[in-house]
């Protein structure tokens, strides 16, 4: 049987170029060389599956934000109406108004720590239940790209507390 060499791009949107250097007009570039297969329309297909998987991913990450966002914002409205009254005593007294928004603000940032801390755990739950085993069978799940677990949790925990800020700041305004 004849040799044969697959090439993989590191970069699949390149593979036209790749191509036209290795078969130029039907004819390949060197001796060696009898044929070149080309997969682009698997090659486009995984492409376009995987792009429609990202923009999915993008546009449920956003509107997973703006539900936080509107639920610690509708919390610590809750938390305003429940202490109206010291509110109005505050005002009377001659508290500024950060000084009255301040504990609520906090208040928003304790309830986003432990939500995400929530998160964290069900998240290292499911990898060591599920993913970790799984791993060793798909190859895909072993991807040697992906964000290391310690740098996840800091990642969400920053930005749980983030969105629970900006969605009492929002609130409070």
């Amino acid at each position: 049987l004849p040799s044969s060499f697959r090439v993989t791009p590191e970069d699949p949107d390149k593979i036209d170029q790749i191509v036209q250097r290795l078969d130029a007009g039907g004819d390949p570039q060197l001796a060696a060389i009898d044929e070149v297969r080309n997969r682009e329309e698997d090659t486009n297909k995984i492409l376009s599956a995987t792009g429609l998987v990202k923009g999915l991913t993008a546009g449920m990450a956003v509107l997973l934000v703006l539900a936080s966002i509107a639920l610690i914002a509708n919390t610590i409205r809750l938390s305003v109406f429940a202490r109206r009254r010291e509110v109005e005593v505050m005002k009377l007294v001659g508290a500024t108004n950060w000084f009255i928004r301040w504990p609520f603000v906090i208040e928003g940032i304790i309830v986003g720590f432990f939500g995400g801390l929530l998160a964290v755990l069900l998240l290292a739950i499911v990898k060591t239940t599920f993913v970790d085993p799984l791993s060793e069978r798909f190859a895909l799940l072993a991807a040697p790209d992906t964000i290391d677990f310690p740098l996840l949790v800091v990642v969400l925990m920053l930005a749980c507390i983030a969105v629970s800020a900006i969605g009492s700041g929002i609130t409070l305004r």
